[in-house]
């Protein structure tokens, strides 16, 4: 059992690690990392680990640039190295680290059929927005629902093209108030245009279906193009997008792959949609065309690259549509001068849900087809580390002023301003962690019989260099512990 009902915790912010032995602690450099022998007091050559008997330390360099606070010296000074606890190998109880994972945001779509908007009759969407950003700004989750009742029909008409119905409704869902501070129109990112090159022996049969040929890349996916005309060589003349895909950039190129050509030809990306309403209009002989608009192009809003929407969607070239969303709320975030570790930050996404809506306001579920993908949060945010760490120097007695009206002043003064720019709180951080005891041999009351101790070693999830090296520092440790008979492995993608 602990002494306290939690382990002891300090951080650390490492960009580099010392693999070189007999360096002193004064000479680490500002988040250089080091493990330390106490029988020389100096680093450990890595991978290795310090001599039986002894015990390593955790070292770091100090981010503080002087060693007196108002020309006062302290005990030890601020610019000394920070300094883990004794480490005993046969006391190493865990060692892990926690993978880097980005945040990703919550998308939701809904998609149309061709015969899914007749005439004289009116649409309607749902859109709903749960989550702590919804329950913190209103109290209660948010909900719109939006509808299509000012999309006319000419005489003749039967139905109405899906896209114009989703590009009213979503600009309507949109505009609300209560929804508009949460979602927003999706980014496809899709091919728009690409310039042509090369390749040969490719063919089209006459009257049938163009072959939707895969175009792999490595930035985006689901791209396909419809090959519409070939040379008598087999060069491609023109084509069709069968799917534009997502998460291209304009100088991806793009390899047309099919299984009669010889010679691959590529696609230089140009240009990328912006929207996110995707059109498909299927003709007869079942060839796909694809086009992404953005909601105001959608309707013939836009300034330029309006859609024309088709008077018969449900006749020979059958028209289907789908518009996504994306969730785009942001907490507000001060910037370092005003930083205040009670600050609220959060790190869960919005999920969004929409649905197609009868007359009478139950789901319908005959023709409008809802998806939604959740988001996921980031792994160890530099707003959490940057608390950590301030909460670390706290235990050292560095003090950090807040909440008063010259503490922007005073961190200067007490250099705790050095230490909230040693951490990029925008950034997400990779976690290292080597848990230990040290028993309690004097134990008078018998309740207590160890403290327990838990320490961070964070590395931006950017720094490639960085993590390697601290990778060899937690082998390190495994070693050292499993030869002292205390047989450890570094836990991968774990948590606590």
């Amino acid at each position: 059992m602990a002494y306290f009902n939690h382990a002891f915790n300090k951080t650390f912010i490492a960009d580099s690690t010392l693999a070189t032995a007999g360096t002193a602690t004064s000479a680490l450099t500002a988040g250089q990392v080091a493990l330390v022998s106490d029988a020389t007091w100096a680093s450990v050559a890595l991978p290795g680990a310090p001599a039986v008997g002894a015990l390593g330390y955790i070292v770091q360099g100090s981010f503080y640039t002087k060693d007196t606070i108002g020309n006062n010296p302290g005990h030890g000074g601020y610019q000394e190295s920070v300094k883990s606890k004794g480490i005993n190998p046969r006391y190493i109880t865990r060692l892990w680290q926690a993978n880097c994972q980005t945040a990703t945001q919550a998308t939701a779509s809904l998609s149309l059929g061709s015969a899914c908007a007749p005439c004289g009759k009116t649409q309607f969407m749902r859109i709903d927005v749960k989550g702590s950003p919804a329950l913190r700004f209103l109290n209660h989750n948010a909900y719109a629902i939006a509808d299509s009742a000012n999309v006319c029909c000419i005489d003749g008409q039967e139905y109405i093209d899906p896209t114009l119905i989703l590009g009213v409704m979503a600009e309507m869902a949109l505009s609300d108030p209560l929804i508009k501070p949460f979602v927003a129109e999706g980014d496809l990112m899709g091919v728009e245009t690409a310039t042509l090159s090369g390749g040969v022996a490719y063919s089209v049969t006459t009257g049938a279906a163009s072959a939707a040929t895969t175009v792999a890349s490595g930035g985006g996916s689901g791209a396909k193009i419809n090959i519409l005309t070939v040379s008598g060589t087999g060069v491609i003349l023109t084509y069709s997008y069968a799917s534009v895909g997502k998460g291209y950039a304009v100088g991806d190129i793009l390899t047309v792959v099919d299984s009669g050509s010889t010679t691959d030809a590529t696609l230089t990306v140009s240009a990328v949609t912006a929207g996110g309403i995707i059109t498909n209009s299927t003709n007869a002989a079942g060839a796909v065309t694809q086009g992404v608009y953005t909601i105001a192009q959608a309707q013939g809003k836009a300034t330029s690259g309006n859609y024309v929407p088709s008077t018969d969607p449900n006749g020979t070239d059958k028209v289907s549509a789908t518009v996504e969303f994306v969730g785009a709320y942001v907490d507000t975030v001060f910037g370092n001068c005003s930083f205040d570790t009670r600050d609220h930050y959060n790190a869960e996404p919005v999920e969004i849900i929409v649905s197609e809506l009868d007359e009478t306001g139950n789901p319908c579920n005959d023709c409008g087809v809802a998806t939604q993908t959740p988001g996921s949060m980031q792994q160890t945010q530099g707003e959490e580390v940057v608390r950590e760490l301030i909460m670390s120097e706290r235990y050292r007695q560095s003090p950090y002023n807040q909440g008063n009206k010259d503490s922007a002043r005073f961190r200067e003064i007490e250099m705790s301003d050095e230490l909230l720019s040693s951490v990029d709180r925008s950034a997400t951080y990779k976690g290292y962690y080597i848990q230990h005891s040290v028993p309690r041999f004097n134990n008078p009351s018998g309740v207590f019989d160890n403290d327990q101790y838990v320490y961070k070693v964070y590395v931006k999830c950017s720094d490639a260099a960085a993590q390697v090296e601290v990778e060899k520092l937690m082998t390190a440790l495994a070693t050292w512990a499993t030869n002292n008979g205390n047989a450890l492995a570094v836990e991968a993608n774990a948590y606590w």
